[in-house]
């Protein structure tokens, strides 16, 4: 008996140690510890991030910190890979989908410092606030300089705008709540309990951006928020804002960003994560060097050099996470995980979000020649006017960031017109258009060609709006807005969310009416609150949205350059 549970013990770690683990991004302390943890199986580590070249067929499970990209060829030449385990609560630095169609687990540490990250946020930001690096420098230099110009500003009774109310969110609010200032905070998912418990508010990015002296983030880097913090949104920020980046570089467009230091708009700017950090942990400048590649890599390096050079700016190397404690807990944590993954339990394995989801933008067709007149055109055939032809050619240009897979117009001329000067001025390859009757402008059946101005008169104030922006009011012969919702929503949950489900891009070019009632059904809009409702002329609306086609973010813009995104 004795005999076979020792036989049996010995075919186990046999097993055990025909997995092969790769440790990438590895100090010597890590691989001490490692190799104690992970005894029972055969370890190999390498000092520098994943490449090509350090890859191994045998290899049955990888780690990685978020110095490494694991990319689909690394992937496809590990045949008995089963294990990405990211020593990082982050793991946009793996090709999920190519991981996912091998069937591949991916394990993150969600857990490890909380309060070591947000406590790095907060040396950064009093960094900034009372401009300790110029301090000291003067004081290493032996420069005499007025105290006017060291001046800085005091936490307390300002508001801090947190992006990303996670974990790491939560404890910078708490911190920043000890420092007695005031805390708003925007998440997709709001943590109500929190918010209670802590005394801060959810409020819109908008609003954030408008009403924060101080904006600090802590969201994950999806395909929806890369570059949250872009021209549009310093726009809308106060003047002499502070910017706190721990989380990722790619949600700040660096671009933005040094401009808006140019003006002001920005007082200072703490970030240990930036787009195109890799570069900075090499110390790498713009040179011949990287003449033969990516003309990515040389605009990094400029953006990357022009941060360096700032006094307001404060860059370090994507190091708010190490502490000896918080290197403990992430090293506890893999192992732990890599050692339940092989005994047949997963934990920590990413839930990641549908990055295979497109968008949805709605276009209000441009000035027709009834337009123009006042006149109202219902499901008549107008066509559009010279400035219509112009602002339509506007859209395109404001759109250009998206590609799309399908576009969809109604059957009046003036949609198409409008959808053909578009996609014109997006310079992009042929996209398919689908012209439907569900997507025609209400009916104003006896109403139908009549001059707004008139039957504003005949009608009385009060009822000519309700006849405009009413959900119910009856039109003779004609249409109402629950009509019309009642046949654009179904065409929209069986013919076009499918497609926004697959991942394509979609655009509908349609009419104030038709897209009100579509825009009542995506944003669950009440049938009160639809009288307030406006889909207007010169813009856009694109929408992220749920699985039941409501949207989860909404971003508005116009052919004025004036944007700004909702939470819904």
């Amino acid at each position: 008996m004795l005999y076979m549970l020792h036989s049996l013990y010995t075919t186990y770690l046999t097993a055990q140690r025909m997995n092969t683990l790769y440790f990438y991004d590895t100090t010597e302390e890590d691989k001490k510890i490692l190799e104690q943890s992970l005894s029972k199986y055969s370890l190999v580590f390498y000092s520098t991030p994943i490449s090509i070249e350090t890859i191994s067929e045998k290899a049955s499970a990888i780690s990685v910190f978020v110095t490494s990209t694991v990319t689909r060829e690394m992937i496809e030449k590990m045949p008995d890979l089963k294990l990405i385990s990211c020593r990082s609560a982050g793991y946009n630095n793996i090709d999920i989908q190519a991981a996912t169609e091998r069937n591949i687990t991916v394990v993150t540490v969600p857990s490890y410092g909380e309060h070591t990250v947000a406590e790095y946020a907060f040396s950064l930001l009093l960094s900034l606030t009372r401009r300790l690096p110029e301090t000291v420098k003067i004081v290493k230099d032996a420069v005499c300089l007025s105290p006017n110009l060291l001046q800085g500003m005091d936490l307390y009774n300002k508001t801090i705008g947190i992006i990303g109310t996670g974990k790491i969110g939560k404890r910078v609010i708490d911190i920043a709540k000890g420092f007695g200032m005031n805390v708003i905070a925007y998440d997709l998912f709001q943590d109500t309990v929190a918010a209670q418990q802590s005394s801060f508010s959810y409020v819109s990015l908008e609003e954030l951006y408008r009403g924060s002296d101080v904006i600090s983030l802590h969201a994950p880097l999806t395909q929806e928020n890369t570059h949250l913090l872009s021209d549009t949104a310093f726009s809308q920020m106060k003047q002499g804002v502070y910017i706190i980046n721990t989380a990722r570089g790619e949600l700040i467009d660096t671009k933005a960003l040094i401009l808006a230091l140019e003006k002001g708009i920005v007082g200072g700017v703490g970030l240990d994560v930036v787009e195109g950090e890799k570069l900075l942990r090499e110390r790498c400048s713009v040179t011949a060097t990287h003449s033969h590649e990516d003309p990515h890599i040389l605009e990094e390096s400029f953006y990357i050099t022009s941060l360096l050079s700032n006094p307001r700016v404060i860059l370090t190397p994507h190091t708010a996470y190490n502490t000896k404690e918080a290197i403990e807990r992430i090293l506890a944590t893999t192992s732990d995980t890599i050692q339940k993954f092989f005994e047949g339990t997963i934990i920590n394995e990413i839930q990641p979000q549908n990055s295979s989801c497109g968008r949805l933008v709605l276009v209000r067709h441009t000035e027709s020649e009834w337009n123009a007149r006042g006149i109202w055109t219902g499901s008549r055939d107008a066509k559009l006017s010279i400035k219509g032809f112009e602002d339509a050619r506007l859209l395109g240009d404001i759109l250009r960031d998206i590609t799309f897979q399908h576009a969809y117009a109604s059957q009046q001329i003036r949609t198409m017109e409008t959808l053909s000067s578009l996609l014109g001025a997006l310079q992009q390859p042929v996209v398919p258009v689908t012209r439907d009757k569900a997507l025609n402008e209400r009916d104003y059946g006896e109403y139908t060609g009549k001059n707004k101005h008139e039957m504003k008169k005949i009608l009385g104030d009060d009822l000519f709006e309700k006849v405009r922006r009413g959900w119910n009011t009856p039109i003779p012969q004609g249409e109402t807005l629950k009509h019309v919702y009642q046949r654009i929503v179904p065409y929209y949950l069986e013919e076009i969310l499918p497609r926004i489900r697959r991942g394509e891009n979609i655009l509908i070019v349609s009419h104030g009416n038709a897209l009100r009632a579509l825009m009542k059904y995506i944003e669950s809009i009440s049938d009160e609150e639809i009288e307030n409702t406006e889909m207007m002329f010169g813009g856009a609306v694109t929408y992220i949205l749920d699985n039941e086609g409501r949207a989860k973010r909404k971003d508005i813009r116009t052919t004025s350059s004036l944007t700004y995104d909702t939470h819904i």
